[in-house]
């Protein structure tokens, strides 16, 4: 009983550092036509390292497919000028320029 009373502890203290260790991440959405759609999802640790290689399919089936809880949005990527992701996922594509700075 004791064992299990310890158990039952240590899932509810692993459960809340699972929920500290979800981050938000920002989407922004630039549009050829001008318009700006902002997006933010939680993310766990594990879900950044699959996030840099969701967008690189994205680009790669030509639209973004994003669930908005009671609804499906579908953005084809002709209609996307740039996409911006706050903070960066760990794994980028293999293209991406590491560390760059923009300079105005």
């Amino acid at each position: 009983m004791i064992a299990s009373l310890r158990e039952s502890r240590l899932s509810n203290l692993m459960k809340g550092v699972k929920h500290m260790n979800k981050s938000k991440t920002t989407m922004i959405v630039q549009l050829v036509d001008g318009s700006v759609r902002r997006f933010r999802f939680s993310s766990d640790g594990s879900d950044d390292v699959t996030l840099g290689s969701r967008i690189e399919k994205a680009l790669e089936t030509q639209e973004l497919v994003l669930e908005l809880g009671d609804r499906l949005l579908v953005i084809p990527m002709h209609s996307i000028l740039t996409i911006e992701l706050m903070p960066p996922p760990p794994k980028l594509p293999a293209v991406a320029i590491r560390n760059a700075q923009v300079i105005e």
